[in-house]
């Protein structure tokens, strides 16, 4: 697996989401340049664009 995935350590710590785990998936997204984060938590990703990045939920993808 490690000769085909890339690391990606983030360079910022975001507090945007209140559930603070979640954002390390804000940081990672940003810094990996990530098309979607794919996630059922509605209740904590209400907005549908960070960065760049789409946020859906699994049937919207």
């Amino acid at each position: 697996m490690s000769e085909i995935s890339e690391t990606h350590e983030p360079k910022e710590n975001l507090k945007i989401i209140k559930d603070e785990p979640d954002n390390r998936l804000l940081e990672l997204a940003e810094i990996s340049k990530a098309d979607f984060i794919i996630t059922g938590n509605t209740n904590d990703f209400t907005m549908k664009v960070y960065d760049k990045t789409r946020i859906v939920t699994p049937k919207e993808y």
